[in-house]
C-alpha cells in the first residue's frame, strides 16, 4: 500500500500564528485542504502534528471524519522537521510513503496521480518520485520503502532532501504545470499572491 504523510508540526513562526488554521479563499482552512487533497487520492493518510496538539489532532479528527486519515503528535516535532519526518516514518509499515507539506494546500489531485503512475512504472527500481515545474522541484515527494531507514535518521529541518540527492539513480522526475507543487504558505502574503 502507498500512503500519504503530511507534515504539519512546525511553529509558524515566520507567518506569526498557527497557518494550519488559515482560512483559504475554498472557505477550508489550509491543513484541512491539505488533508482532503491527499486523501481524496491516496488511501491511508497520516497528518503528523506537534507535540502536544492532542486536542486539535481531535479538532481535525471531528471535521475530516475519515476513518483511512491518522492523527500523530510528533515527539520530537520542536527539533524541526526532519525530526518529525523521522518520526512519522516509524510508525508506517506501506510499500512507499507520499510526503506532503501541511502549508501546500493547492497541489492538484491529477498531479498526485501522476506521481503514483511514475512510481507503478518505475517500481522495480526502488523509486524516489519528485514532481518538477518550471525546472523547479517541488512536493509532494513519493518515497519507496527502501529509504525508511535512512529517513528514520534524518535530524534538523530540512526534511528528506538529503535522501534525494543521495540517490540520483532512482530519481524520477514528473514534470506538471501545477504551480501548487511549489507554491507554500510562510506568510500572510503568500495567500496574497
Amino acid at each position: 500500500m502507498i500512503g500519504a504523510i503530511i507534515l504539519a508540526a512546525g511553529s509558524s513562526r515566520r507567518f506569526g500564528g498557527d497557518k494550519r488554521k488559515l482560512s483559504l479563499p475554498s472557505g477550508q482552512a489550509m491543513l484541512e485542504e491539505s488533508i482532503h487533497k491527499a486523501a481524496s487520492v491516496i488511501d491511508k493518510v497520516l497528518v503528523v502534528l506537534r507535540f502536544g496538539d492532542l486536542a486539535y489532532a481531535k479538532e481535525l479528527e471531528a471535521k475530516i471524519r475519515n476513518p483511512n486519515v491518522e492523527f500523530f503528535c510528533a515527539p520530537d516535532s520542536a527539533q524541526g522537521m526532519a525530526h518529525s519526518l523521522a518520526n512519522a516514518i516509524h510508525k508506517v509499515d506501506w510499500e512507499a510513503a507520499m510526503v506532503f507539506l501541511g502549508d501546500m494546500p493547492f497541489v492538484q489531485s491529477e498531479t498526485v496521480e501522476s506521481i503514483l503512475g511514475k512510481y507503478e512504472f518505475h517500481k522495480a527500481s526502488s523509486p524516489i518520485v519528485v514532481p518538477i515545474k518550471d525546472g523547479e522541484r517541488g512536493h509532494p515527494v513519493l518515497f519507496h520503502h527502501d529509504y525508511f531507514d535512512e529517513i528514520q535518521q534524518l535530524k534538523g529541518d530540512r526534511g528528506a532532501r538529503i535522501v534525494v540527492s543521495s540517490h540520483p539513480d532512482n530519481v524520477f522526475t514528473v514534470e506538471v504545470q501545477d504551480p501548487g507543487v511549489i507554491r507554500d504558505i510562510d506568510t500572510p502574503q503568500d495567500l496574497a499572491s
